[in-house]
């Protein structure tokens, strides 16, 4: 019996064999038109795409990879659907593996990848430690993007990622400059944890520069991105500062949102009692209890691009020997929560 080719399929319908291609990709690219007649004609002539074989004649399985850090995150899957959209217009599939910040996770994560044979790699996470690796492998020509900096520690790889320590500063600075004298934070304080770490940074550097002190009792130290395992203590810490201090910054917008609920059932107000800002503009920030004062950033753009130069490095167009390093800088979303409303483009 005759296997029914993709050349077959272009021949009936007079097309070409990429246009065919692409089509039974469903890809925006071709109208939807060409899509349904090529799909109707492919249907009716019983095609099965034969993927191993494409795989052995391209050497390339139309296939990239991501690992995310945490699949329950309203961010990343957002990142993550921006990517799958946008790789689908080039024909590309895409594989999700999250590591759940573990390391070990990361570790397997990547190793799957590579032996599903992925055309490219493109991961967002929160450690250094596979750094060696990952610099060899693209080193030896295998296509990798971070969707993470770590300003001086970042390897010869391609990076595009949000500038995490601008943020916070000017979240920060915002809460200063309204005339909080002294401003308490929630989040990852370690250096261990070097990716989150960069939101206390900023914070730091805006306390610094307005010459206020930054001491133990302001800091909610946290490295989990859930609410729920904050402990008793960590939670009571939280209130007494809600209850001692007249502003707060938080490192993510997912917990801001919970804390607030929190806040207010402990009978504290915001922002009238307390003016909090956060980051990243979830897409439910605006529509919280309390709309929330937060900075973002364009994810759909910073997705996108990331796509860009992984497909730049597979195709060959990508400049031999060019790392890009590009951190995105953020918009400020200035909402109820900080007591004062309007939005604005960070200087």
């Amino acid at each position: 019996m005759h296997e029914v080719t993709l050349k077959d399929i272009a021949k009936v319908v007079g097309c070409s064999v990429n246009t065919v291609s692409l089509a039974l990709k469903d890809s925006p690219r071709i109208s939807e038109a060409t899509r349904k007649k090529i799909q109707k004609v492919a249907k009716e002539m019983d095609y099965t795409a034969n993927n191993i074989a494409r795989a052995l004649v391209l050497k390339r399985t139309g296939t990239i990879g991501l690992i995310i850090r945490n699949i329950s995150s309203v961010l990343m899957t957002s990142k993550a659907k921006y990517i799958e959209r946008y790789l689908e217009q080039y024909g590309y599939t895409l594989y999700i593996i999250s590591s759940n910040d573990d390391l070990e996770t990361e570790e397997k994560a990547i190793n799957l990848m590579l032996s599903n044979k992925v055309d490219g790699l493109l991961l967002h996470t929160i450690f250094t430690d596979n750094f060696p690796r990952l610099e060899k492998l693209r080193a030896q020509g295998f296509p990798i993007v971070l969707l993470s900096g770590f300003r001086e520690t970042m390897p010869k790889i391609d990076a595009i990622y949000p500038n995490l320590v601008k943020g916070a500063y000017i979240g920060t600075r915002h809460l200063l400059q309204l005339g909080h004298k002294r401003v308490a934070f929630v989040g990852a304080t370690g250096e261990e944890k070097g990716y989150m770490y960069a939101k206390y940074q900023g914070y730091a550097k805006a306390m610094e520069e307005a010459g206020v002190e930054i001491t133990p009792d302001l800091i909610c130290s946290s490295s989990e991105s859930k609410f729920e395992r904050f402990g008793d203590q960590a939670l009571g810490h939280i209130l007494k500062v809600g209850r001692t201090e007249s502003a707060m910054f938080i490192d993510f917008d997912e917990i801001a949102i919970p804390i607030i609920k929190f806040l207010t059932k402990n009978g504290i107000r915001i922002p009238q009692d307390l003016a909090i800002v956060s980051m990243d503009n979830v897409r439910f920030a605006e529509w919280a209890s309390v709309p929330l004062t937060t900075a973002g950033y364009d994810i759909r753009y910073i997705s996108h691009h990331a796509v860009d130069i992984l497909l730049g490095i597979i195709n060959g167009t990508h400049g031999e020997g060019e790392v890009e390093d590009i951190a995105v800088e953020p918009d400020f979303y200035i909402r109820e929560s900080c007591g004062y409303h309007q939005v604005y483009v960070a200087e």
